[in-house]
């Protein structure tokens, strides 16, 4: 099957890039790091998750269902975060109130594509996270990657995004990929790793570029640059490069590709 350019493989495509940059494997702060794509990690997995929901009830109980089939279904794959393994573990009934980790917006780029009303954006995105990430932070950064998605490919510039953003969840987008990078480390909180993927995408004059920028913070790289390209591949102009968007969409499952399809 060819694989799309434009939709949530962005989001597919930023995961394998960053997967093996991810802390427990070889961190880089190097612009010019090599591309290996060699797997897909939970970013891809529940990102086709919230996707498969959205094209069913927009229910609570059938995206429970989802995102616990989904990752039941790849439970062996070692690529889950310990908490959010132990809550599908348990059937969902693990309370996850509280938790404010970026588990919640990494997930959620189908959601720009399920309205053209930010209303009904702001509100499915807020579902998807409160589910399994109880938190206000965490439904700020779904929120957020949501509505960028979704207002990027309505075609707004992204002056108006960052205006947007800034005034809606408190994020400073006012700092440079430059700026942040020296100091910058792991960091599993919203707060700290969301606005830094938007910064990523807002410098980025291509997909490639803003990928890069995402794993060279050295940071939570597969979700960062994840959270990054499928806001560039819903821009206008910033599709994935089809040398980059095929050997990734080569290594997903079938209904994985037969998903991802569906939006674009």
């Amino acid at each position: 099957m060819k694989a799309p350019t434009t939709g949530i493989i962005g989001a597919a495509v930023g995961d394998i890039v960053g997967l093996p940059y991810e802390l427990r494997a070889d961190r880089t702060k190097d612009y010019n790091f090599e591309l290996k794509l060699n797997d897909y990690s939970d970013d891809t997995i529940l990102t086709v998750a919230i996707a498969n929901w959205l094209s069913g009830e927009r229910t609570e109980q059938h995206l429970r269902q989802n995102l616990l089939d989904y990752s039941l279904r790849f439970k062996d794959k070692n690529v889950w975060g310990r908490g959010f393994q132990a809550w599908f573990e348990s059937g969902g009934t693990i309370d996850r109130k509280g938790i404010a980790s970026n588990g919640a917006a990494m997930r959620v780029t189908a959601i720009g594509y399920a309205s053209d009303e930010i209303g009904e954006v702001l509100r499915l995105a807020e579902m998807s996270a409160r589910i399994t990430h109880d938190s206000d932070e965490a439904v700020r950064g779904a929120q957020s990657v949501a509505a960028a998605v979704m207002l990027a490919r309505k075609g707004n510039d992204k002056d108006t995004i960052r205006r947007y953003i800034e005034s809606t969840f408190g994020f400073n987008l006012n700092r440079t990929v430059e700026e942040i990078r020296p100091d910058y480390h792991f960091e599993i909180l919203c707060d700290r790793c969301v606005p830094e993927s938007i910064i990523c995408w807002l410098q980025g004059n291509s997909y490639e570029q803003t990928v890069r920028n995402a794993v060279s913070l050295g940071g939570d790289a597969d979700t960062m640059a994840a959270i990054a390209g499928g806001i560039a591949a819903s821009t206008p102009g910033m599709g994935v490069p089809p040398t980059l968007a095929q050997p990734c969409f080569d290594l997903l499952p079938n209904d994985f590709k037969t998903i991802i399809a569906m939006y674009q």
